[in-house]
Formats: structure tokens, sequence, C-alpha cells
């Protein structure tokens, strides 16, 4: 819910902190992974995009059902 106002009413900085406190205190979904993902590229932040599929792809490894899902879409992002 957090995650949500702040992308919603909060600024950048603020949206990014979030998520990245999230990621560090690992209560971060695969699917949180992904919002911050696309949030951040869609604001032109395509490196620290990357980073947030990467550290993903730390906290939720194989055989995690999700990984083959955060793999494509971390691989699709890279091609784009």
């Amino acid at each position: 819910l957090l995650l949500d106002l702040e992308e919603s009413l909060g600024t950048i900085t603020t949206t990014k902190d979030a998520y990245n406190r999230a990621l560090e205190t690992q209560v971060a979904t695969p699917m949180h992974v992904m919002n911050y993902a696309n949030f951040l590229s869609e604001r032109k932040y395509f490196e620290e995009s990357f980073t947030a599929y990467e550290r993903g792809l730390e906290l939720f490894p194989f055989p995690h059902e999700s990984a083959k899902l955060l793999w494509k879409k971390y691989i699709t992002s890279l091609l784009k």
C-alpha cells in the first residue's frame, strides 16, 4: 500500500526510497520488483530499472516460481 501511495502522491525520490527499502528489508514481492522497474523505465532511469530487476532476481532465484517471469521481463526490457 505504501508503494502505491508513493507512486501516486510522492516524488520520484520518495518513491525510489520506498521501493529500495522494500527490497533491502526483503518484503518486496515479484510484482513490486516489476512495478519498480516499470516506474523507473517510464521515467527514463533505464540503468536503475535494470538494477531493480537484478535485485529482484537475487531475492527470487530459481526455483522460485516467479524467477522465470522476472527473467523474461528483464531480458525483454534489455532488448528494447
